[in-house]
């Protein structure tokens, strides 16, 4: 207040402002209640932070894998996270936990000032933290004796060593005598497996452990190939039984192979006879023929040669008939009577094949018992052989060491907690004592801007506002600022994105020059579509070019707007339109979005594009003297340009 005044001109006559009689800030109620409550919570929390004992750890890595058979590799480097969650329990058990104890108190025991521990002591220092994705378990060990810490912790690993040890022993020897058990049951199990095969197979006359080779399935198999080649000779004797009457049908020679040396020579001789006849009878007579005894007996020699040889191929074709007759007969019998002993064979060698199978089976059971026996012996040998209770599946990565820094309680982190906090707590108790005794306002105070002012401060702030009324005045006369905020085509574009068709039609007419009231007052007889226009009436009598934007919103309901058609379209009734799409467009301060606040911008931005200011009037109407000089300050340098040099169309309405 002070500072205020004092860079303030005092006007001619005004006395200086009245001083006030007031306390010294640090004995002011407010200041004593925050410094009693901040130095109570701050020795309260200091000492609760710095009375606790430091608490040490002490820590070790072990590697531990599964324990598998004694005579089988672990899974090695392979995570196993179940196999880690049963270690942390084993570790942390009651076996080991005594064998831990054991090994602690007997050296403390033997110290002039024995600290003996108990159970409970080691399970409350005792943790154990596996390491994600490894097979890796961190034991920690946390107390306040830092020195005590990894002689705990080094017990622990040797004890739970020997554990492990231990475990690997038991588990060898239990192995060892399961394995012997088993091996004398197989012996007993294979002994008597192998006097039952050899019954089964001279029962049931198994010669061999070949299937073919047996007495059974060979003579199945001759008979089978006795079958096939009496097939074959039955269809070569049919088709030489067809042959024979085909070449009989067709006036053929046929004759048995031993005659037909035979018919050949006597063929000859004819032929000869009847060429020797042909040339005689070329040279003579067959009178001078008869008068020649050696050649008249040609005539008759051809004769009887044809005589034998017809008689030679009747003979043979009845001969060559009957025997393949005959052999297709024979082959057809041979057939099934092969086919019959096949039939009776076929018995016999489907029982010997069932008692095959079943020697088979009890063949490979003998086998697996063998081989069962073999690997069980081999086991034994291996465990007998390898001492894995030499070579426990533990391995440490890091041991244990002495920690001289304690893990809690960090006390600068506590101390500067309880110092907020005794801060914070002591603000609070400020308001809370500024609130509880808060006195009543008098009856008649100042008011100065809507500020409720106590009589005490009545006295300076009338003398502040005596001194400031000269300045504002001043000020007042050369600050010049528009009646209505400029929307920005954002927050136009957003009105229009959220309003209804009547609230697009009443932005458009808003950002094309009309008011509130002339768009109430429209009339049909006003537009006219083909021109494009629109003509007003007075008082403001002028015609605007209806825009594209425009017209397009206005074909949605017709042609005209949409308020023409209702019986209520007073200019509040579309000032409510707009209030309520403003209202839904969440924009920072949606009562400034009215239909002035639109009007007013549209006019800037013809003014800003360099618009004669005495034509626009042409488009917005009358503007009195006061806002014309207002928005001549709008005017770009390149001023004075007519109303077809601009551009009329506000970049609002360029949505569609």
């Amino acid at each position: 207040m002070e500072n205020l005044t004092s860079k303030l001109p005092l006007p001619d006559g005004l006395n200086p402002p009245p001083v006030l009689n007031q306390r010294p800030w640090f004995r002011s109620p407010r200041f004593i209640t925050f410094i009693a409550v901040f130095l109570i919570s701050a020795a309260a929390g200091l000492t609760y932070t710095y009375s606790r004992p430091a608490v040490y750890r002490c820590s070790a890595t072990l590697l531990t894998t599964e324990m598998t058979a004694v005579d089988r590799e672990g899974s090695g480097s392979i995570a196993d996270f179940q196999h880690v969650a049963i270690q942390k329990q084993a570790l942390l058990g009651y076996d080991i936990i005594t064998a831990v104890l054991a090994r602690l108190n007997e050296p403390l025991a033997k110290a002039s000032n024995p600290a003996r521990f108990s159970m409970a002591d080691i399970r409350k220092m005792l943790d154990v933290v596996p390491i994600e994705e490894t097979n890796l378990v961190e034991i920690r060990a946390e107390g306040f004796d830092p020195e005590i810490l990894p002689l705990l912790i080094n017990n622990w690993i040797d004890a739970y060593f020997s554990a492990r040890a231990e475990e690997i022993k038991r588990s060898t020897r239990n192995t060892i005598h399961s394995l012997e058990v088993e091996l004398a049951g197989l012996t007993d199990k294979i002994d008597k497996e192998r006097s039952e095969l050899l019954t089964f197979r001279s029962h049931n006359q198994i010669l061999s452990s070949g299937r073919g080779e047996n007495e059974a399935l060979a003579r199945l198999n001759g008979l089978t190939q006795s079958l096939n080649k009496a097939l074959d000779d039955e269809v070569r004797a049919r088709a030489r039984l067809n042959a024979i009457k085909n070449a009989i049908a067709n006036d053929e020679t046929v004759v048995p192979q031993e005659d037909q040396g035979a018919l050949q020579g006597f063929e000859s001789r004819l032929q000869e006879l009847r060429e020797k006849q042909a040339e005689l009878d070329k040279r003579f007579t067959r009178d001078y023929l008869n008068l020649q005894p050696t050649l008249k007996v040609i005539p008759g020699q051809i004769k009887k040669l044809e005589a034998e040889i017809k008689a030679k191929r009747r003979s043979g074709k009845n001969i060559v008939l009957v025997e393949a007759e005959k052999d297709y007969v024979a082959a057809q019998q041979t057939v099934r009577e092969i086919r019959a002993q096949l039939n009776e064979h076929k018995q016999q060698a489907a029982k010997f094949t069932a008692k095959f199978a079943e020697y088979e089976t009890k063949k490979n059971d003998l086998d697996g018992l063998e081989k069962l026996y073999r690997e069980t012996k081999e086991r034994l040998v291996q465990i007998e052989t390898s001492h894995r209770e030499k070579y426990p599946q533990v391995e440490v990565s890091s041991r244990a060491y002495l920690s001289p820094e304690p893990v809690r309680p960090n006390y600068g982190r506590d101390a500067v907690i309880a110092l907020a906090g005794s801060l914070s707590l002591a603000l609070f108790a400020v308001w809370i004592a500024d609130y509880l005794t808060r006195k009543q306002e008098p009856s008649t105070p100042v008011v100065l801007s809507g500020i409720h002012m106590y009589p005490q401060a009545a006295e300076l702030m009338s003398y502040r506002e005596a001194s400031l009324k000269p300045l504002e005045r001043q000020l007042n006369k050369s600050l010049v600022s528009p009646v209505y905020r400029e929307l920005s085509v954002d927050e136009l574009k957003a009105l229009l994105n959220v309003s209804t068709l009547k609230g697009k039609q009443i932005i458009g007419f808003l950002l094309s020059g009309l008011t509130l009231a002339e768009a109430a007052s429209l009339k049909p007889e006003q537009f006219d579509m083909q021109a494009e226009t629109i003509s007003l009436e007075p008082p403001m009598q002028r015609t605007l070019r209806l825009n594209y934007p425009l017209k397009s919103l206005l074909a949605q309901s017709g042609g005209y707007p949409v308020w023409l058609a209702e019986q209520s379209r007073s200019p509040d009734d579309l000032a409510a339109c707009l209030l309520c799409a403003s209202l839904d467009s969440d924009l920072p301060t949606p009562l400034e979005c009215n239909a002035e606040a639109i009007r007013h911008s549209y006019i800037l931005y013809l003014v800003r594009q360099g618009l004669r200011l005495a034509e626009l009037e042409q488009i917005v109407g009358h503007i009195d003297s006061a806002a014309i000089y207002e928005y001549s300050s709008y005017s770009p340098p390149q001023k004075g340009l007519g109303i077809g040099d601009i551009e009329l169309v506000h970049p609002a309405l360029a949505f569609s």
